[in-house]
């Protein structure tokens, strides 16, 4: 049990935690502040989905390349100069929507360029933690960040909402650029040599096209990564059309009632924190693979306790199911291939991965949003329900999956 309890003073694991829950508090409130004074301008829901758009589109663009960079540069300098980068441009965007007044043109390019050097964070911040904490230690680590980033998250909507009350939505794009920049101080309390990957030889003069593909060939030569890296896309789609459209079910289930809404919403945070601290007791790097995809045939169930719910306290239970299910998924997930995967080509594997979620998540709203609007949300969820199950038995099947495990030498 001790390997489930990780020092925050080690190797800069603070710093880290400090710096990843300050992005998420100060994300959080501008999430909330962009979307409400998109909407009270323009009254356009189109407008609201350009918005959207601004957090996923980059991520497919660049995704790819930030791996890369990821892997050839110093990634504590790549982490420190995008929360810089994004601490800037918050902070103009605040002072000219205050000065000069509302710019749809502005939001959009000012929104786009922080979740272009988010996806440059991105990939940096999930490779630079196995150099800073030991491997037996990944799990209570990877649990922690993924509690508090959730939970900080949670904290920054709701303050986000009474930002907008008492001061205005502009002013909570002032209160995340300062989060950007308390993150980059975060930053710096991190040691110089764990930003640095492992050398590569030559790794200079080798092209994108080349580093690129030794992380797609490192992937094909070792099937339980390359099954677990494609394997969960599916899941990823179906899950972006029952959380995205939560709104939707409320509205449907409940009548509308708004605090349905937020109760069902918080269900899904909070469960997202309970799965996340739970991998690191259950020694999950065990049987990884078999508990991920147990994990995509729970939520096949949970959704469904959504679908029959017709009391609040039932679908609160199948949110809180599904969060649970996510931060149990993921935390495996990321454990296990910063265990596995040499760290001087974890960033290239793992924004392979993100680029395929990225990837299916417009494309679970789509869907999502035909199908709800032709036959009910409800319909939807049963769609998610039957395709969760699915892809669950299937993951439970592959071989590569069943055996994806890692065990690490003990500590003297």
């Amino acid at each position: 049990m001790a390997e489930a309890r990780i020092s925050l003073r080690v190797g800069g694991f603070g710093s880290l935690l400090g710096s990843s829950v300050a992005s998420s508090i100060g994300g959080a409130v501008s999430s909330v502040s962009v979307n409400w004074l998109v909407y009270h301008y323009t009254g356009s829901t189109l407008d609201v989905a350009y918005v959207g758009l601004t957090g996923i589109l980059p991520g497919i663009a660049l995704g790819l390349f930030a791996g890369v960079l990821a892997d050839r540069y110093d990634r504590r300098r790549i982490m420190v100069t995008a929360d810089l980068v994004r601490m800037s441009v918050m902070a103009i965007l605040a002072a000219t929507l205050f000065l000069v007044g509302f710019s749809l043109f502005l939001v959009l390019g000012a929104m786009t360029l922080v979740y272009s050097f988010s996806a440059l964070f991105t990939p940096a911040s999930q490779a630079i933690l196995p150099r800073i904490v030991p491997t037996h230690q990944l799990e209570g680590a990877n649990g922690l960040l993924s509690a508090l980033t959730q939970t900080g998250y949670t904290v920054g909507a709701g303050a986000g909402g009474l930002l907008i009350v008492f001061a205005g939505a502009v002013t909570g794009f002032g209160l995340n650029a300062a989060t950007y920049g308390l993150s980059a101080i975060f930053l710096f309390q991190i040691a110089a040599t764990y930003g640095r990957p492992a050398a590569l030889a030559g790794a200079a003069a080798r092209s994108f096209r080349r580093e690129f593909g030794e992380g797609i060939e490192y992937m094909r030569a070792h099937r339980p990564i390359l099954e677990a890296t494609f394997g969960f896309l599916p899941a990823n789609f179906l899950l972006t059309m029952v959380i995205s459209f939560f709104v939707v079910y409320a509205a449907t289930v409940y009548g509308g009632d708004p605090a349905a809404y937020g109760y069902v919403v918080a269900a899904l945070a909070a469960g997202a924190v309970i799965g996340a601290l739970a991998v690191p007791r259950m020694r999950a790097r065990r049987f990884a693979g078999l508990l991920m995809g147990a994990g995509v045939l729970a939520q096949a169930g949970t959704v469904t306790l959504l679908i029959v719910g017709r009391s609040l306290p039932v679908s609160l239970a199948g949110a809180l199911g599904v969060g649970i299910t996510i931060g149990l998924i993921n935390t495996v997930y990321y454990s296990t291939m910063q265990a596995i995967v040499p760290n001087e080509i974890l960033a290239r594997v793992l924004s392979i991965d993100s680029v395929g979620a990225f990837v299916a998540i417009p494309a679970g709203l789509i869907v999502g949003g035909l199908l709800a609007a032709s036959f009910g949300i409800l319909f939807v969820f049963v769609v998610a329900a039957l395709g969760l199950l699915g892809n669950g038995l299937v993951l439970l099947a592959l071989p590569g999956i069943r055996s994806l495990r890692y065990e690490p030498k003990p500590v003297p």
